[in-house]
């Protein structure tokens, strides 16, 4: 399928690539390595995301380039890591629009949509889809391609500790490295350049820590209040499930953002519990280590309910 997509691409005028709804690394990362290997071809190829690029992810190469709206026929869409058409937010009818649509993908829950279908669940990254991909076009991965391919597999992989971590992400890793990538350089971009902020956010959601099923479950809720006080912004919140996670005993961290018109919850498993699987039962959905779903409810049911089924789940899990 690598073949078809890189066939696709070669022949088409103009291509959009899109990201999903509030973009990660990984997402970020290889949709501008392949947005930097489409211009070495010759391709106008446009970047867009509807929520556009986070603050933290602004120093990588050309993120200037992302946009948040595409007009004009398109030859191809590229829809990077959106499990379904809808994760393409405002930019759904614009990659449905294009004359083929490539789905791009290493989730286990994408629905197969469009015309050319690359699924690889077992990548660590889509990341290391993209490197693959920019490989099957014949252009050579230079300093600004590897920078971003690197932010994806540092990102999804946790820094390369999830279980997803494969030997071929390591010695991925190390070709990007030779290839003029600084990991250490992103990781301090991402995780040690925060704004005070975000971290009075963290301290202040971990105030409201609760802990549920005899100390499995961590969890706490952030609403615009807790913005307020922190002086932060919505996507100051990305760390702290991560915090929740790394407490002795808990295999399930929950993070409940009560936006004004819906609730977001993060999801983070470790030992065995798929929070992928968990995710599905509310209709998102992710990796066994990090997924998420959203809803429209008030926040108290929504983690009234949550908690149940997390609790239920645990119970089943090895």
């Amino acid at each position: 399928m690598k073949a078809a997509v890189a066939d696709a691409l070669r022949s088409a005028r103009r291509v959009l690539v899109v990201n999903h709804e509030n973009p990660d690394g990984d997402c970020l990362g290889g949709s501008l390595a392949l947005g930097l290997a489409l211009d070495r071809l010759g391709v106008d190829v446009v970047v867009a995301s509807t929520d556009g690029v986070p603050d933290a992810y602004r120093f990588l190469p050309t993120s200037e380039r992302v946009v948040d709206r595409v007009d004009g026929a398109l030859d191809v869409a590229v829809a990077v890591e959106c499990s379904d058409v809808s994760r393409a937010g405002r930019l759904a009818a614009a990659l449905s629009s294009a004359r083929l649509v490539v789905n791009l993908d290493h989730h286990l829950d994408n629905t197969g949509y469009g015309h050319v279908v690359w699924q690889d669940p077992e990548a660590a990254s889509v990341c290391e889809m993209v490197w693959e991909l920019v490989g099957a076009l014949g252009v050579e991965v230079d300093e600004a391609m590897a920078t971003c391919l690197m932010t994806g597999l540092l990102t999804d992989t946790g820094s390369f500790r999830y279980a997803s971590v494969r030997p071929e992400t390591f010695l991925r890793a190390a070709e990007l490295v030779r290839r003029g990538a600084r990991p250490h350089r992103i990781y301090e971009r991402i995780y040690e350049a925060r704004p005070v902020g975000a971290v009075r956010l963290l301290g202040l959601a971990l105030a409201r820590l609760q802990l549920s099923a005899d100390g499995q479950v961590a969890w706490t809720t952030v609403d615009e209040a807790l913005l307020q006080q922190a002086g932060a912004r919505w996507e100051d919140t990305e760390n702290i499930v991560e915090a929740l996670r790394s407490i002795a005993g808990v295999r399930l961290a929950l993070l409940f953002k009560a936006e004004p018109s819906r609730v977001k919850v993060s999801l983070r498993a470790r030992d065995g519990v798929a929070a992928n699987r968990l995710a599905a039962r509310f209709g998102g959905g992710g990796h066994a280590a990090a997924a998420g779903f959203t809803a429209q409810r008030p926040v108290e049911e929504v983690v009234r309910d949550t908690l149940a089924a997390a609790v239920a789940f645990l119970g089943e899990a090895p």
